[in-house]
């Protein structure tokens, strides 16, 4: 099986490596409001957690998997032959993550984290690498990380020389990438690339040689960012060098996959290059808002502003525009519930106090109440069921019934059984009455018949 590449990050300090295999087809593009992916999903890359729906802050792709960064905590899934496996040291306080064709990377307090297939050590941390990293990438089979004293380090594969720092990058790099089978820096505005160059991907064109701001490396592919103009080498075979004019200006982020490549700008994912499993086809109706973006083997990943009303203004430039936001959750109100209507989100009155939520759905009690009136028979504004959960004795048959709601219900009940026997025997007494004027009609019977005759002809019997 070939072997192929993908690289990714904004900030360019995160690369991945992608395998090449049977294409499944392309799944449905969904606006989360957090992490995008689309393109190939065979091991469930592009269907995305809900965990990672919300305040990812950082996204990176491998062969056939996808890694995020969310309150400091890794998550992973996809293709999982140990890499998806996050350990525990990795579930706080990471500061930067990235991957390989099959194996994670984070870094955590300046020492880097590795897990995942090690079949060439590329996941054996080596002394130097425990204190002071501030990046990481991963290669096909190589990890490259870099200290804070500028100086790139490499361990794992290095059959290619991808492994062998040159002088100029052992010290004031900036940024490191990584491609298949050759690793990337960049230093004082220069790009740096050593290890295979069978297609050109180590070649620097003049372009890349000042005022590069981000790099990224694909399977066989370089590219660089350069005064918001992307700029490509190596391989094109696929057309992954071939910058479109949308992409030669404005552009603030740049990622690789495998054959494809990535921009981002103005919000709006760029893609071109391979796109057999429609890693390239991202619709105008969700392409907006967009804040990083990676490449994975035949997928891309992206990070979206939420939207929460679809409006195409995302919720921070809605709040920064002066939408309220009275709980300071960066949701506007006007996107939250507000059963009571009283321009407060439910949860900030429950949060404050003002209002109760004991049934613990999200809605305020006056509300569930107003809804359902069962639910509060006594009329305290108090859920029934909230005050039998306290204080069980008030429910002494057990039947969700506060006692004193039933106690009163039967005395009411008795009452009206009460006036009804009341106005019955006055009833009767009316009828024996008018039935004690007798047969009017001679049918020999005293009876109704004779009280309607009574009644009609003569009015009210006699007393």
């Amino acid at each position: 099986m070939q072997h192929k590449l993908t690289s990714l990050s904004s900030a360019a300090q995160s690369f991945i490596v992608v395998a090449a295999c049977v294409a499944a087809p392309s799944v449905a593009l969904a606006d989360v409001g957090g992490v995008l992916a689309w393109g190939a999903n065979w091991y469930g890359q592009c269907t995305i957690p809900v965990a990672a729906q919300s305040r990812v802050t950082k996204i990176v792709g491998g062969d056939a998997f996808t890694m995020a960064l969310k309150d400091g905590a890794v998550l992973a899934w996809g293709q999982n032959t140990g890499q998806c496996n996050v350990p525990t040291e990795a579930l706080s306080g990471v500061s930067a993550i990235g991957c390989g064709f099959s194996h994670a990377l984070a870094v955590k307090n300046g020492a880097v984290l590795a897990w995942g297939l090690n079949n060439l050590g590329q996941c054996n941390i080596p002394v130097n690498a425990q204190s002071g990293v501030t990046a990481i990438a991963g290669g096909d089979h190589h990890t490259v990380a870099l200290k804070n004293t500028g100086a790139v380090l490499a361990w794992g594969s290095n059959g290619n020389g991808q492994c062998n720092i040159p002088v100029d990058a052992q010290s004031g790099v900036a940024a490191i990438a990584c491609g298949h089978f050759h690793s990337m820096a960049l230093k004082n505005g220069a790009v740096l690339a050593w290890g295979m160059n069978y297609d050109g991907q180590c070649t620097i064109p003049a372009a890349a040689t000042s005022d590069v701001t981000a790099i990224a490396g694909g399977e066989k592919h370089s590219i660089a960012l350069m005064n918001g103009a992307v700029l490509a080498w190596g391989d094109n075979q696929r057309g992954q060098c071939t910058i479109p004019d949308a992409a030669k200006s404005g552009v603030t982020a740049i990622a690789c996959g495998g054959t494809h490549t990535l921009a981002l700008k103005g919000g709006v994912v760029l893609a071109w290059g391979d796109n057999y499993s429609g890693q390239c086809n991202i619709t105008a109706a969700v392409n907006f808002n967009m804040t990083a973006i990676a490449g994975g083997g035949y997928h891309t990943i992206a990070l979206k502003l939420p939207d929460c009303d679809s409006d195409g203004v995302s919720n921070v430039a809605e709040i920064a525009a002066g939408a309220a936001d009275v709980d300071q959750d960066e949701i506007p109100d006007s996107c939250q519930f507000d059963c009571n209507n009283n321009n407060l989100p439910d949860s900030y009155e429950i949060s404050q106090g003002t209002d109760h939520d004991y049934n613990n759905n999200n809605l305020l009690d006056a509300c569930d109440i107003a809804a359902d009136p069962t639910l509060d028979r006594n009329l305290n504004g108090i859920l029934d069921s909230y005050e039998i959960a306290q204080s069980p004795g008030r429910d002494s048959n057990l039947n969700g019934i506060l006692d004193l709601v039933e106690l009163a219900a039967a005395n009411a009940l008795l009452a009206t059984a009460n006036g009804q026997v009341a106005t019955l025997t006055s009833q009767n007494a009316a009828l024996t009455a008018q039935l004690n004027c007798g047969d009017l009609d001679g049918n020999g019977e005293v009876n109704g018949a004779d009280v309607g005759l009574q009644l009609m002809n003569y009015g009210p019997c006699p007393q």
